[in-house]
């Protein structure tokens, strides 16, 4: 099957939406405590994005992990539209061992609608932090009373009591989730609205400082510029020929946009409700990154049977590899190639993720772990793992210096980020480390790896997405 080039079309972007949230400069203030009250004041009137920045900047200005302050900057969180960040700010406290009043506290409606609500440890009790008595939070205008003296400790959830219990020996030991690592804390990025849409797939252009988005089911890619967040259209089936869109990974050498996409049969469905198991055109589209002009296809050869694509991602020595989670394959194209060719089968993995090492090295997230795949030889093994590294439900992965950064689904259905290290050889998993616990997302699979940050696409109030940032280094 060869490449088909198309020539240069005229591109007519449409905005999407150009009312967004101006974020303002946080209001000055001296010490801690004058931002605190002027925090709370900007609560009282309502203005919760001033609230917002003046409870963050108590918080950076304050005593080091002060739970009122903490406390405080969750509710702002959640009131201000940050709903995912205030749930991992309530994970943090209840972690501590501070209970709030989250699960009734109508400020916390927006946190409790959350997926991954359900599954947090966050008891449902009046705040409480050491050394100060608190007043149970009911409204926006109550607050704690921290001018009372000193009276109780601090009151432990039910999770950090029951962890200085003895265990029921006739009981299994329950699985214990990876650490969550200090020293990476998650950020937003922008903010923008747009019509409803199925997230497939994010990336970010470094050069245009702009984020893409694929819009599964629409069959189109938009783009969202990081200082205006404009929303526009990137490119769509009509200019490319998009079946489906499943991901999306950027060449930052060549400058090219590789996505991949399945697109039913004739009378196998439509877009949006192609049944699964169903034979579909699966079709790599290289595009031009800067203007979205489509450069070439390659679409699948028959003779490989049933196929869907699933992944794409650009490797250091310039081939582009693609996963096949129907046929449990992986496929290359090389530099200059006109056709796509099988570099390696999987054997009986539910394949999710792929993501180039160096060298020859290749791995493959799957339902129940990792697969380590050598490309000279083309063989697949499960990738070792030492005790208590738990490698299942990575529904994305990336390489990055040395170790695997990963989407993982927890117990629950919730998401969380996650760096895998890795020992010397690359074929033992020796650590896994959390970046983020709680990702508040409704598709795990728009997220990427680009100049040492983790983004990722996160849902926020409404129609309203949120695109999120973890350092990694």
């Amino acid at each position: 099957m060869t490449a088909t080039s198309h020539s240069m079309t005229p591109l007519h972007v449409v905005l999407l939406v150009v009312a967004l949230h101006a974020q303002a400069p946080p209001p000055e203030c001296g010490p801690w405590q004058q931002c605190r009250q002027l925090a709370l004041d900007a609560a009282a009137r309502e203005d919760h994005e001033t609230f917002h920045n003046l409870a963050w900047r108590a918080v950076q200005t304050g005593p080091r992990n002060d739970a009122d302050l903490m406390y405080l900057l969750a509710r702002a969180q959640s009131l201000s539209g940050r709903p995912g960040d205030a749930l991992v700010m309530l994970q943090r406290l209840a972690r501590m061992g501070v209970q709030t009043d989250a699960a009734t506290n109508e400020d916390f409606r927006r946190v409790r609608a959350l997926p991954g609500w359900a599954e947090a440890d966050i008891a449902a009790q009046p705040t409480n932090t050491s050394n100060r008595p608190v007043t149970p939070i009911g409204g926006a205008n109550s607050v704690a009373d921290t001018k009372s003296p000193a009276s109780k400790p601090v009151e432990r959830t039910p999770a950090a009591a029951a962890a200085t219990l003895p265990r029921d020996p006739a009981s299994p030991p329950a699985k214990a989730p990876p650490p969550v690592d200090p020293r990476f804390a998650p950020a937003e990025s922008l903010r923008f609205t747009t019509g409803p849409f199925t997230p497939a797939g994010l990336a970010y252009d470094a050069v245009s400082r702009r984020f893409i988005v694929g819009d599964r089911h629409a069959r189109k890619l938009a783009v969202i510029d990081e200082f205006s967040h404009h929303v526009a259209n990137l490119a769509s089936a009509q200019s490319s020929g998009f079946g489906d869109i499943e991901a999306l990974e950027i060449d930052v050498r060549l400058g090219n946009l590789w996505v991949v996409s399945n697109d039913p049969g004739p009378g196998q469905g439509t877009a949006g409700s192609s049944s699964r198991g169903a034979i579909v055109k699966p079709t790599v589209h290289k595009l031009q990154l800067v203007s979205g002009r489509l450069l070439a296809s390659y679409v699948l050869p028959e003779q490989f049977g049933e196929a869907r694509f699933a992944d794409v991602a650009a490797a250091a020595d310039g081939s582009v590899m693609v996963l096949d989670s129907a046929g449990r394959r992986l496929f290359r194209l090389l530099p200059k190639a006109q056709a796509l060719e099988l570099a390696a089968t999987l054997g009986e993995v539910q394949a999710m993720s792929l993501a180039p090492g160096p060298g020859e090295a290749m791995y493959v997230a799957t339902k129940d772990g990792i697969t380590y795949i050598d490309l000279g030889s083309r063989a697949a093994t499960p990738l070792k793992a030492n005790k208590n590294v738990d490698l299942g439900g990575v529904t994305r992965v990336r390489w990055f210096k040395g170790a695997l950064i990963g989407v993982q689904q927890a117990d629950g259905g919730t998401f969380r980020a996650i760096r895998i290290s890795l020992a010397g050889n690359g074929r033992t998993a020796t650590a896994v480390r959390v970046l983020d616990p709680s990702l508040a997302t409704s598709d795990p699979t728009a997220a990427t790896v680009s100049g040492g940050m983790l983004y990722y696409l996160a849902s926020g109030d409404g129609p309203e997405m949120i695109v999120k940032h973890v350092p990694l280094q």
